[in-house]
């Protein structure tokens, strides 16, 4: 056990009450900031473009700009899933399916804020099968995504306003639901809080699926993040609440700021895996007064979902300011971090926190004006790079910088 957690169980529930300060807009402007270092050491590992796609409004385009031609703030997302890549446009209001070759072989869209699809089929609402299908549905705006390995697909949609509920509790509008749908584009229910039909969620910043095919949601509060677990027929497993004001720290008498940067989920085990930063006041040598907080290091703890206790963590490299962009197999921790010069580093760390390996990813940072990371179980790391005529799909093979064999996490 670490940093002193509290658990309780109810009907096989835990609840996890740990914690951070309230400093996440300031980690939110810093997490991804520059950082000073020499990358000269590590080597460039070569990008390979899958596709790429136009920007606009068709039902292969992505639309990210305004018709004033300002950078639209709608969130996009993709996963790639065994060679399958998903893409969420929340401008557009839907969902783009395609293979590795940038065919469209599926569309998940709102009918009246897209043109109608011309080269896809209606989906069959008799339950025929068709290979390239296009799935109407009224979403309000779409937020994050993930897919199984039955590619059953859950999506993430706000519930108009006659349908939210206020939780004095924790202080938040709850007004987020997960619709699911099954490989051939059915819906086949909505999750809520409790499982299927359950409360409303507040904001959902993450999910993700593990190889059991259950499902983890992680929610932000004023408070806390919560952690969420299903099955893979949607029934609540476990909930987990990370207090900001209760987190884990190198030493309790040290005066330390923690932050809680990001919670991502394992993909062997039941497992939380949780970013924190750590910040000290900066003290004027002469006057002795304090005058700001600097930045010492990060840990990533993880949490067993089982147990609703840490297990353990590790020290990230460096002391820089890392993005975690995922966990792969073996337990192993994706780590990004951009520098001065634009260049973008990839750490790649181990349970025991040994660095595996360093790699420069090669992305050319003239004109991009947006980018989002998928981590595939298996290492491949997947991106969505947007630049001012076009969005590059690229792949980085990760996954041959792993150890061979790589053992479950542990």
């Amino acid at each position: 056990m670490v940093g002193g957690v509290i658990v309780s169980a109810t009907d096989g529930e835990h609840r996890v009450k740990t914690g951070r300060v309230a400093l996440a807009g300031l980690v939110s402007v810093l997490s991804f900031l520059a950082v000073s270092c020499d990358p000269g050491a590590s080597m460039v590992l070569e990008r390979e473009n899958l596709f790429s796609l136009e920007i606009g409004r068709l039902e292969d385009q992505m639309d990210l700009l305004t018709r004033k031609g300002v950078v639209s703030q709608g969130r996009n997302r993709i996963i790639m899933r065994d060679g399958i890549i998903y893409i969420s446009n929340e401008a557009a209001a839907k969902v783009m399916v395609f293979n590795s070759f940038g065919d469209l072989i599926a569309l998940y869209y709102h009918p009246d804020e897209n043109p109608i699809p011309v080269s896809l089929q209606l989906r069959d609402d008799q339950g025929g099968l068709t290979t390239r299908i296009a799935v109407p549905y009224r979403f309000r705006r779409i937020g994050e995504i993930a897919v199984d390995s039955r590619k059953h697909l859950a999506i993430v949609d706000m519930l108009p306003p006659e349908r939210s509920v206020y939780d004095p509790e924790i202080g938040v509008r709850l007004d987020w639901t997960i619709l699911r749908f099954d490989d051939n584009g059915g819906l086949l229910d909505y999750l809520g809080q409790e499982g299927v039909g359950g409360t409303p969620f507040p904001y959902i910043e993450q999910m993700r699926t593990n190889i059991q095919d259950e499902l983890m949601v992680v929610c932000d509060t004023v408070r806390s993040k919560i952690v969420y677990l299903y099955s893979p027929g949607s029934e609540l497993l476990y909930q987990s609440e990370i207090l900001y004001s209760r987190l884990p720290v190198p030493s309790s008498d040290t005066g330390y700021i923690a932050v809680l940067d990001h919670v991502t989920a394992g993909y062997e085990h039941r497992r939380a895996y949780i970013k924190v930063s750590y910040y000290l006041p900066s003290v004027d040598e002469q006057t002795g007064k304090e005058f700001g907080i600097g930045f010492v290091q990060s840990r990533v703890y993880w949490l067993d979902l089982d147990t609703g206790r840490y297990e353990s963590y590790v020290e990230l490299p460096d002391d820089f300011l890392y993005e975690m962009v995922g966990i792969a197999r073996g337990g192993h921790i994706f780590l990004a971090a951009r520098h001065d010069d634009g260049t973008t580093e990839l750490v790649i760390m181990n349970t025991d926190g040994r660095v595996v390996r360093r790699r420069l990813l090669d992305i050319t940072e003239y004109d991009l004006f947006q980018r989002s990371f998928s981590l595939e179980p298996n290492g491949i790391l997947t991106a969505m790079l947007a630049y001012s005529p076009h969005v590059d799909i690229s792949w980085w093979r990760t996954d041959r910088l792993l150890p061979r064999g790589a053992v479950r996490d542990r």
